[in-house]
């Protein structure tokens, strides 16, 4: 009778172990997308442009914001927009207004929140955002950014 209690104790753990350690959540944390990203690739529904030697896009990530940053060449400044976000698995909701309390995701504006599909490939920040959550046929706008050290930073804060 011990034998049978061990080896069912033995089969349900290594069952269990197993399984779980093939389910992938696709879970991102924060520490992996926190600080300054120089945007490197810009897709367009399949019209890719290479930026990589193109200085002029930044995003930095904090705690609960997006800030993406843009050169104005005629001001020789950049100009951002900000966003506040939340970050779910693989997808960071934002919107232009805080995202507060429990019923957050109810209260996002349509005309200033969305949603952004994220990945991490190769070290690079992957955001992805469709045109139509519904249809992913619809079109898409994918953004690739590579990590700069915060003494590579070029906006004065």
């Amino acid at each position: 009778m011990k034998k049978i209690l061990i080896s069912l104790f033995l089969m349900l753990f290594f069952a269990s172990g197993c399984s779980s350690s093939n389910v992938s959540d696709n879970s991102i944390e924060q520490s992996d997308i926190k600080g300054y990203w120089l945007q490197v690739e810009k897709d367009w529904s399949g019209d890719v442009t290479d930026l990589t030697n193109n200085k002029n896009s930044y995003l930095e990530i904090t705690d609960n914001r997006l800030f993406f940053y843009s050169y104005y060449w005629d001001t020789e400044t950049y100009g951002v927009s900000d966003k506040y976000y939340k970050l779910e698995k693989d997808k960071i909701y934002y919107d232009y207004y805080e995202l507060k309390g429990s019923d957050w995701k109810d209260n996002m504006d349509e005309a200033f929140g969305g949603i952004l599909n994220l990945s991490i490939k190769d070290g690079n920040l992957i955001l992805t955002e469709y045109n139509n959550d519904k249809n992913k046929d619809d079109g898409y706008e994918k953004n690739t950014y590579k990590k700069v050290d915060a003494k590579d930073w070029p906006i004065e804060e």
